[in-house]
């Protein structure tokens, strides 16, 4: 407020404003103020330090709007014209009107400047506006732009410490989670949500991880410093698993924001874990959420942010693999991507209980998993494979919903090779699958052509005619045609195997640039295909077939059949 004109003050005020008798002209960056040296003195000890001769030397700068007087050009002035230009009218007795979008600049100039009662004034307005409440402090940090000052350090320091008290006071007496509960509609208050007994800490954390990753890298490593955590109540709740979620989902309005979210909580609770296992403290539904949604965010991370994720989700695969037998939920009902499941089974086989009973529980539960990611397609051949084989064969009884999901993995996808789909199917134990799962697996083409399953479909059909009386000409053309067809299937495969042997080795003869061998005898030379006597038994059984139906049958078309063959 300006003082009245015959006053001293009113005087000095105004000619602050119009420059009258100014004896010395300071420059801040392209700006220029027309001031006086005795108000400049009396205020700074940045202009009573000044050598006698550093504004001589300006003054006859041809730049200068006020020839003829001194100059002094303050470079890179911290705060800027901006704050320069209220500091100054502080030298003048004008009270300054502080914000919280200018008040560091003012104090960035008033530290330059060596002006100590600005200072003061400044901290009287940054404790009572700022620092007074977490709240004014997240949202001057969300806003400020650092002015390469130590009035930076200052402020922020200050701010996060604020955040820090206040996070650490909302952990300490949340006592319960919840989601906020659904009412029906009021019409006085409009309000169709009730707060949640969390709704505070909910508040604080949100708003904490909103900021910028500067700062909440520095509030999350204070809170782990001091071992801050969710209580053992909450943490074993029912409902945390719903808080979580509702958190990420509707509170959270960044990707970032739920990364550091899910950070932060894991880093806590990796912190205050127990040494020794079981590391769950019976609140694996919490351990569990956080990796789910940690697995799920890695796809969107930023690289700095994927790089946080990645160590500490490596350490929640740990700590849960191990201990996978004990927790208190089935595991299917989270979200684990395929990688993130294959973890958790290796640290299970590794360190885990891995008993024959936790064996086959989490077998079963894994076979779950494998169904899913073949309804929706999202596992590779490599990752599939070693989900199964990671099992001792002893830790399934039953193989039917493997393969019922290879199946409907190969159905959906059409661009597996050749040879990843016999490598599937060779995962199946076909004495695992039940009697009707089996009948069903033999009309799949892809499954039949397998050398082994295409030999035990032999050796069962030789055993069902050996049982058939001799004269049941019908039932005994039944088994007939099943053998026709099998054998068709095997020798089908071997020679399918048997082109592709032979253009490797042309190709073999391309790159060495020599002549070719021929492929003879392919059907007893192909690798890993048959054994040489299960042809020769295949080819003797169907021969020997013929014979005794020449003799057993009287009906001529059945005997040409079988003599064909």
């Amino acid at each position: 407020m300006a003082k009245k004109e015959g006053s001293f003050t009113g005087w000095l005020q105004r000619v602050r404003r119009t420059g009258e008798y100014s004896d010395v002209l300071v420059r801040v960056g392209s700006s220029e103020f027309s001031l006086h040296m005795l108000p400049l003195l009396n205020a700074s000890s940045y202009f009573r330090e000044l050598p006698p001769t550093c504004s001589c030397a300006a003054e006859s700068s041809p730049d200068s709007s006020s020839p003829g007087i001194p100059v002094v050009d303050i470079a890179d002035l911290p705060g800027g014209a901006e704050g320069f230009a209220a500091a100054a009218d502080f030298c003048y007795l004008v009270k300054p009107t502080f914000t919280v979008q200018n008040v560091a600049q003012i104090r960035a100039v008033a530290d330059y400047l060596g002006m100590a009662d600005l200072l003061e004034s400044t901290k009287k307005f940054l404790y009572v506006n700022v620092f007074s409440h977490w709240r004014f402090s997240a949202a001057f940090l969300q806003q400020y732009k650092r002015l390469n000052s130590p009035v930076d350090e200052y402020i922020e320091s200050r701010c996060l410490k604020v955040i820090v008290v206040a996070c650490t006071k909302a952990f300490s007496e949340t006592k319960y989670l919840s989601a906020p509960m659904p009412l029906a509609s009021s019409v006085a208050t409009g309000a169709t949500w009730q707060s949640s007994p969390s709704q505070a800490l909910t508040e604080i954390i949100v708003r904490m991880v909103s900021l910028p990753d500067c700062y909440v890298a520095e509030v999350v490593d204070s809170l782990v410093e001091m071992q801050i955590n969710l209580n053992l109540k909450c943490r074993q709740g029912r409902n945390v698993r719903s808080w979580l979620d509702s958190v990420l989902a509707d509170e959270c309005v960044s990707d970032k924001a739920r990364c550091w979210m899910v950070l932060c909580l894991a880093r806590l609770l990796l912190k205050g874990a127990p040494t020794t296992r079981p590391w769950l403290e019976l609140s694996s539904q919490y351990w569990c959420s956080l990796l789910e949604h940690m697995d799920g965010l890695m796809a969107v991370a930023e690289e700095s942010m994927h790089d946080r994720l990645v160590s500490v989700k490596k350490l929640l695969e740990h700590r849960i693999g191990a201990s996978l037998f004990e927790i208190d939920e089935y595991l299917h009902v989270y979200k684990f991507g395929p990688e993130t499941l294959l973890a958790l089974v290796l640290h299970f086989i590794k360190e885990g209980d891995s008993n024959d009973e936790a064996l086959e529980e989490v077998a079963d539960e894994v076979d779950g998993f494998i169904w899913n990611y073949a309804e929706s397609i999202a596992v590779s051949t490599d990752v599939l494979v070693a989900l199964i084989k990671a099992f001792p064969a002893q830790s399934r009884r039953s193989h039917d919903t493997l393969y019922g999901a290879i199946e409907k993995l190969l159905n959906k996808n059409s661009g597996y090779s050749q040879e990843e789909k016999q490598s599937l199917w060779r995962l199946i134990d076909r004495s695992k699958l039940s009697p009707s799962e089996y009948e069903r697996a033999l009309s799949n083409p892809g499954f039949l052509c397998q050398p082994h399953i295409l030999e035990s479909v032999l050796q069962q059909h030789s055993d069902e005619l050996a049982k058939v009386p001799d004269g049941d000409g019908r039932n005994l053309r039944h088994i007939m045609q099943k053998v026709i067809n099998a054998s068709l299937k095997l020798l089908e495969e071997n020679s399918r195997r048997s082109m592709e042997i032979l253009e490797l080795q042309k190709q073999y003869a391309a790159l060495l640039g020599g002549k070719i061998c021929p492929a003879r005898d392919s059907c007893y030379n192909s690798p890993d295909l048959f054994r040489k006597d299960a042809l020769g038994g295949v080819h003797s059984f169907i021969v020997g077939v013929g014979e005794e139906t020449e003799e057993a049958s009287s009906e001529a078309s059945d005997t040409h059949t079988i003599s064909a063959l």
